[in-house]
């Protein structure tokens, strides 16, 4: 309050007008006694003391309320994180266990085939190498018919020409019947097993029983390729609803990584953690000791800011400075995007 001749005014620190209004209301009621300039003194030091005590807690109350706000937001998006996880999980599980099915479906119909597929050409190859066995045969038959006719008598000449005959029809007959049944004739008796197995195999292929076995697996082969289809188009819908279409997008081409909800929740979590550990140890501290922890980080922190964008700054200069850029007459490829 201060002296003056013809008016007085009273000065108030206060943070409102009804700050100021309490504090005048308060100052009319206390004793109005002039105890002198000591004790105005140390009532000013007091008042200031407790105005900076007022502007620690405040500060440390500030502290803690924006951890505790950083502290819930990153829990809630663990939470979130955890929640698309399980989604995906979830499809993951369903889509492993419809492949499952879908491979043993597979496997059955494949080993039905193999099986029947077995059973035809073994009979096949007993009929072939004896069909391969007896054109073999005549055509033996036939070269000794030739040979005796060779070495025959004049006598005996007649004889030899019709048996050598005879045996040559034979031969003709049983290769046009082999060929027609088998599509070739057996070789030489060695290689008679051989052959019987191979013609065996490919004949079997057009039996109506292998036929009919072949065209289940062909429609479990379809249709695990369907299913595969619809997976990777349920995926893809799902990274969509999730992510979007432009990160999903990015992804493919290999211009962003897909993000692993799994690890964005471990992150969350591990972020309100120690968000929370912080806020603990502020509070377990006095004010000033606390208030001053919280000088000594922001510190920090706008060091580490200044460091960076001074580290940016130099980069930017380097790149302006680069001649072999800002020289249009330099031979070779200039830098740039």
């Amino acid at each position: 309050m201060t002296r003056g001749r013809e008016t007085n005014r009273l000065h108030v620190i206060a943070e409102s007008l009804a700050d100021a209004r309490a504090q005048f209301i308060e100052a009319m009621e206390r004793d109005p006694a002039d105890r002198g300039l000591d004790h105005a003194t140390r009532t000013a030091r007091e008042a200031v003391r407790g105005f900076v005590a007022d502007s620690l807690v405040r500060r440390v109350t500030e502290e803690l309320a924006r951890l505790d706000r950083e502290a819930e937001r990153a829990e809630r998006a663990a939470e979130r994180w955890e929640q698309i996880a399980a989604r995906f999980d979830a499809q993951r599980a369903a889509h492993r266990a419809e492949a499952e099915e879908s491979a043993k479906v597979l496997r059955l119909a494949e080993a039905a085939a193999e099986r029947v597929r077995a059973e035809v050409a073994q009979r096949l190859t007993v009929q072939a190498e004896a069909d391969g066995a007896a054109y073999l045969g005549a055509v033996a038959e036939e070269a000794a018919a030739r040979g005796r006719l060779a070495t025959v008598g004049r006598f005996g000449r007649r004889k030899a020409r019709t048996e050598q005959q005879a045996a040559t029809e034979r031969s003709q007959t049983l290769r046009g019947k082999v060929s027609q049944e088998w599509g070739t004739t057996p070789a030489n008796p060695d290689r008679l097993p051989e052959w019987a197995g191979k013609v065996a195999a490919n004949c079997a292929e057009t039996d109506p029983r292998v036929t009919e076995v072949v065209e289940t697996v062909d429609v479990a082969t379809a249709d695990r390729e369907t299913m595969r289809k619809r997976h990777r188009q349920e995926r893809t819908a799902l990274l969509v609803s999730e992510y979007g279409a432009e990160h999903v997008q990015a992804a493919r081409y290999g211009m962003r990584r897909t993000t692993n909800p799994d690890r964005q929740a471990h992150d969350a979590r591990n972020r309100a953690a120690l968000l929370r550990s912080e806020a603990d140890e502020l509070r377990a501290l006095p004010v000033s000791d606390a208030a001053r922890r919280i000088e000594v980080k922001r510190a920090v922190q706008e060091q580490a800011r200044e460091h960076a964008a001074q580290r940016k700054r130099q980069l930017h200069d380097s790149f302006e400075r680069d001649p072999r850029r800002s020289d249009p007459s330099r031979d070779g490829p200039a830098r740039g995007l």
